[in-house]
């Protein structure tokens, strides 16, 4: 069973349990006997009159019935039973009855086991007149904006009443109506329960119950066809999915209607409808253009369709698969191959004009299939229009899936212009000393008024009033920019762009002017680099020459007093002196500082030295001034000069200049110099143990000379 189907049963199903559930809560206790008592005929008397009643509360299985007939004629009365009746209806032949008299009819149960009877109460009536009407049938409804319409079939003028309820709720509402009408006020979302009947004199049965499903109101959501082109040249596949809209999702849909259609429609065949339960269709059509439609139903209503445009289609290598010719103003000449489908019926030719770079398809003509040319003639024809001629084959009229293709696409125009505007947006870029980049937007293809074949470039050089203007410059159509080269160095330039076409130059776009540079980027970076350098060396250069006279007059106002520790001198004399142990005994002291006593006799031993050594220089002085006429060679030693403890360095280099000089010192000289290592090695001594004093304090205060 198929999902919808299987929906509606169950719907069904629950609307019937619903409906049962209250038909039995509306019957009332039996009475004891059987009640209801109806007798009629249907359509012809001479078939008999049929009656009907029903049981009473103590009917089982063995209960009979026997039916009693009293007629009154007109001569005599007649009486008759029928018995062992074990149904609730009977048709009494129409030998026993009179048809234009009175009769009088009962009903008796008798139950078998107790030999109970009980009898109803007696009808009397008047065969003729007991005609009961039959139940309407081919009922025929549809609901929309709330108003449920009815039609069904009938012979004769009845009075008819219809009884409707909300779906799920018990009590019946009638009303009264000819034999077609309109229920209105109904709620569109809800559905509804319904029964008919009718009578001449008599009411006819009840129909069956009838249910109508709630409204579909929402057109169904189609998604975004899929479109593949097929590997036969002029066909495309569609596939469409679409889904129930949002309102319909507790409502019952049966199915879906889909038509396509093809655009332009010349024929009835050009449309297809069918049905379907899927929510999914596949169409094999031609580059042509086509409708689809699809709208949702059930057994009450149709939900508002939705409609797509598939558009035509221009494949590139259908182009110009077809020739059209001109033929004045007003028609066309197409031809086509005879390599085409032997199977095709018919062709179709489809033609509308180009507007804003999109062909808008308007008319369709049929021909027959045995042609390879055919000329168009229309009124439709514009000069410096531009038009898309289509030409479909077609094997079948019906159905449309799968049966068309396209051969060919080709534009034409009856007569050629030239282009009403010129290009737009025009701009120029990359400007050098020598060249610029001039861009440009295409002219529209409705405004070429004909094929635009290229483009024409006009520059020019603006001096004061006068200007320079070059020859023009010709593209193709599909260019949309172009380099300008060989220009002057801070020249202003003015530049217009123009189409033209078979028909010749079309007008010209606005001026553009720009100037040319005087220096190009790369030369302007280059300078630029060039100035930063120097300037960076000369600020090197000044930083030191100004570092330099700074030191130079720092030396001149400032000279620095050498350390005489440091000295070369007092290193050359700790080579072949006591200066390392008195470098030890120095490091003793500075630990462990000597007493006051030791001091004094320090200062003695100095002071005596001192005094022996000035003895000795005295003595030497005046024996080099007695003896400098007669011995030369006493002139050429050094002379002395005394060691303290702000000696400079001059001084130094002087006595090892002299030392360096001297030949070979006498043992006089030899014991002098040793006697002035001693005298500046104790200078040094006292000076450090000064110092170390100094650092040092004891308890007993240190005089210094």
């Amino acid at each position: 069973m198929k999902p919808v189907h299987l929906l509606l049963h169950l719907l069904a199903s629950s609307l019937g349990t619903s409906s049962e559930k209250c038909e039995s809560e509306q019957v009332t206790e039996f009475p004891d006997g059987p009640h209801n008592l109806q007798c009629y005929y249907i359509k012809e008397i001479e078939n008999g009159l049929k009656c009907t009643w029903n049981h009473g509360k103590h009917h089982t299985n063995t209960t009979t019935y026997t039916l009693k007939i009293y007629r009154i004629g007109k001569t005599s009365s007649l009486n008759t039973k029928f018995t062992a009746i074990t149904g609730t209806f009977y048709v009494i032949e129409r030998k026993y009855f009179y048809i234009s008299e009175n009769t009088t009819i009962s009903i008796t149960t008798v139950e078998q086991r107790s030999k109970m009877y009980q009898n109803t109460t007696s009808i009397t009536l008047i065969p003729k007149d007991s005609e009961k009407p039959a139940t309407p049938s081919d009922i025929k409804y549809t609901k929309h904006e709330g108003q449920l319409k009815l039609t069904w079939s009938t012979s004769k003028e009845l009075e008819y009443e219809l009884a409707y309820r909300k779906a799920g709720t018990c009590n019946w509402l009638s009303v009264h109506f000819q034999p077609s009408g309109t229920l209105q006020g109904l709620e569109r979302l809800a559905a509804y329960e319904f029964r008919m009947r009718c009578k001449i004199k008599l009411w006819s049965s009840w129909t069956k119950i009838y249910h109508v499903p709630p409204e579909l109101i929402d057109k169904p959501q189609v998604y975004m066809p899929v479109t593949e082109l097929m590997q036969e040249p002029g066909k495309r596949r569609f596939t469409i999915r679409w889904e129930s809209a949002a309102t319909a999702n507790s409502t019952i849909v049966q199915g879906y209607n889909i038509t396509i259609e093809r655009i332009p429609t010349n024929q009835s065949y050009d449309i297809q409808s069918f049905e379907t339960f899927s929510k999914e269709c596949v169409f094999i059509l031609s580059q042509a253009c086509f409708k689809f439609r699809v709208l949702a139903y059930n057994s009450a209503s149709f939900s508002p369709a939705n409609e797509i445009i598939l558009p035509s289609f221009n494949q590139m290598s259908l182009n110009n698969r077809i020739n059209a010719t001109p033929q004045g103003n007003n028609s066309i000449l197409i031809s086509w191959n005879s390599d085409v489908n032997r199977q095709t019926r018919v062709y179709i030719i489809d033609w509308g004009p180009v507007i804003g770079n999109k062909a808008h398809i308007q008319w369709s003509k049929r021909i027959k299939k045995n042609r390879l040319n055919f000329t168009l003639k229309a009124d439709t024809f514009k000069p410096k229009q531009r038009y898309r001629i289509m030409l479909h084959s077609k094997t079948k009229k019906i159905p449309m899936n799968n049966t068309e293709k396209t051969i060919g696409v080709v534009d034409v125009y009856t007569l050629e212009g030239t282009p009403r505007i010129g290009p737009s947006n025009i701009t120029v870029t990359n400007i050098s000393k020598t060249s610029a980049m001039i861009r440009w937007n295409p002219i529209p293809e409705d405004e070429c008024q004909g094929f635009l074949q290229g483009y024409k470039i006009f520059y020019c050089v603006i001096k004061s009033a006068v200007g320079n203007t070059y020859s023009p410059i010709s593209v193709n159509s599909s260019t949309t920019f172009y380099m300008l080269t060989g220009l002057l160095r801070k020249t202003l330039y003015t530049v217009q762009i123009s189409g033209y076409t078979k028909a010749g130059e079309g007008i010209r776009s606005k001026a553009v002017s720009f100037d040319t540079k005087e220096y190009n980027d790369g030369e302007i970076k280059a300078i630029a680099v060039g100035i930063s350098i120097t300037i960076i060396i000369f600020v090197f250069l000044v930083t030191w020459r100004c570092l330099f006279l700074f030191r130079r007059i720092k030396e001149i106002f400032w000279p620095s007093i050498p350390n005489p520790g440091n000295s070369y001198v007092i290193r050359i004399i700790g080579k072949d002196s006591l200066l390392p142990q008195l470098e030890n005994e120095l490091l003793s002291l500075k630990t462990n500082p000597p007493l006051m006593e030791d001091l004094e006799s320090l200062h003695i031993i100095e002071e005596v030295t001192n005094t022996s050594i000035d003895c000795q220089l005295q003595e030497n002085e005046e024996d080099s001034v007695t003896d400098q006429d007669s011995n030369s060679n006493l002139s050429n030693k050094p002379p002395f000069i005394q060691v303290t403890d702000y000696t400079t360095m001059e001084n130094f280099r002087q006595i090892i200049a002299g030392t360096n000089t001297a030949i070979q010192p006498s043992r006089c000289e030899t014991e002098f110099n040793n006697q002035q290592n001693g005298c500046l090695i104790q200078s040094y001594m006292k000076q450090q143990v000064h110092q170390t004093s100094i650092q040092t304090p004891g308890p007993i205060g240190i005089a210094c000379d």
